[in-house]
C-alpha cells in the first residue's frame, strides 16, 4: 500500500475547517465569559 499526502484541495479544506473550528471555539469562550459576567451582575443586583 502506498500512502500519499493529500492534494492541495484537501489541505485547503482542512485549513479552512481548522480555522472555522478555532473561530467557533473562540466564540464559545467569549459567550461563556459574557454569561458569567451577566450572572455575577444579576447576583449582585438582586442581593442589594
Amino acid at each position: 500500500m502506498v500512502i500519499t499526502s493529500g492534494n492541495d484541495e484537501d489541505r485547503g479544506g482542512q485549513e479552512k475547517e481548522s480555522k472555522e473550528e478555532s473561530v467557533l471555539a473562540m466564540l464559545g469562550i467569549i459567550g461563556t465569559v459574557l454569561n458569567l459576567v451577566v450572572i455575577i451582575f444579576v447576583y449582585i443586583y438582586t442581593t442589594l
